[in-house]
């Protein structure tokens, strides 16, 4: 917890059977005026993941291009009050993964994960859950509002936490996808007053499929250590060989539903574009995988920056879509 001294750090350095009765951890004691912070805004961007903010912001844009062009949006105010309280929400999950993380041994295996300010001696563990806890509130004191306004946002609300304790107590993928996915965007437009549609619900699901994409990808990268740290999740239940079909099929079944959204509520001539464009740079992702022959190495470093680019060429590709309607829609 960070706890045991008020001028000194305790670091993890190794940890040795994590998570089991023969767990050992090994520190090292620094002073905590030796301990290196950096720079205001690199700490802070760091420590509250402000890289990972695009998972919450790009399906809120989405939503609201939407509703925008089609003339619906009833309450501008409350769309940007829950946008703050999104993001709160968001950090505070965020903070509160990262103390878990910390607390389990899955940081000190996985040393790719989280923000590491706990590992790097920035923050107590104590001071990570702190933090989370003071988010969380703010989310809550931005939804009072939208609530009291559009009261059919409660049970979006209410279902969102409940998941949100789910993906603590069980960590599986299912949580992740709803967050970030149909909750997300069915509850941001109800938000904005304007009443439930299938479009939203859908859209909420393309985009949590996207996410979940990336996140097989970075499980598949680091399976030997989640293995050791005994982390759960789809990629190391299936196994190595299954979990690079589980990432290619992830990615073709995306493309396909993208197109498929695009045909029944958006521009079906940008919509085959931009299938089509999906479709021709996969092929060599596709063999990537299928050649890939070990989990360590070069080659899997290859293929994570492969499937990456996936992910950011359909993100920059639909972000310009959106814009066009924006444009088209003002003139």
């Amino acid at each position: 917890m960070g706890t045991f001294s008020e001028n000194e750090r305790a670091l993890p350095l190794q940890s040795l059977n994590v998570n089991s009765q023969s767990e050992t951890i090994t520190f090292k004691i620094v002073s905590k005026d030796k301990i290196s912070r950096p720079p205001a805004f690199i700490f802070l961007a760091q420590t509250f993941k402000a890289k990972n903010f695009l998972l919450v912001l790009f399906p809120l844009f989405l939503v609201t291009v939407k509703n925008v062009t089609g003339s619906s949006l009833i309450d501008p105010f409350a769309a940007v009050i829950s946008v703050l309280g999104i993001l709160c929400a968001f950090v505070s999950l965020s903070l509160r993964n990262d103390y878990l993380d910390h607390m389990r041994g899955i940081d000190r295996v996985v040393t790719d994960r989280g923000s590491r300010a706990i590992q790097n001696g920035w923050l107590a563990a104590v001071d990570v859950r702190r933090y989370s806890y003071f988010f969380l509130i703010l989310a809550l004191f931005c939804a009072i509002p939208v609530v009291v306004t559009f009261p059919s946002v409660l049970l979006v609300l209410v279902v969102s936490l409940l998941t949100a304790v789910w993906a603590f107590q069980i960590g599986n993928e299912v949580s992740m996808f709803l967050l970030l996915g149909p909750l997300l965007t069915v509850g941001y437009q109800l938000s904005m007053g304007i009443l439930f549609d299938l479009e939203s619900l859908l859209l909420g699901g393309l985009w949590g499929w996207l996410v979940l994409y990336l996140a097989h990808l970075r499980n598949l990268t680091s399976i030997i250590a989640s293995s050791q740290a005994r982390f759960r999740n789809a990629v190391n239940r299936l196994g190595f060989d299954k979990a690079r079909r589980l990432v290619a099929a992830w990615w073709i079944l995306f493309v396909v539903f993208y197109g498929a959204y695009h045909v029944f509520y958006s521009s079906k001539l940008l919509g085959i574009y931009g299938t089509t464009l999906l479709a021709f740079i996969t092929f060599r992702f596709i063999l990537k995988l299928k050649r890939l022959s070990t989990p360590a190495g070069s080659e899997m470093k290859s293929v994570f920056e492969s499937g990456r680019r996936l992910f950011q060429i359909a993100v920059v590709m639909w972000t310009l879509e959106n814009f066009w309607y924006l444009l088209a829609w003002n003139h």
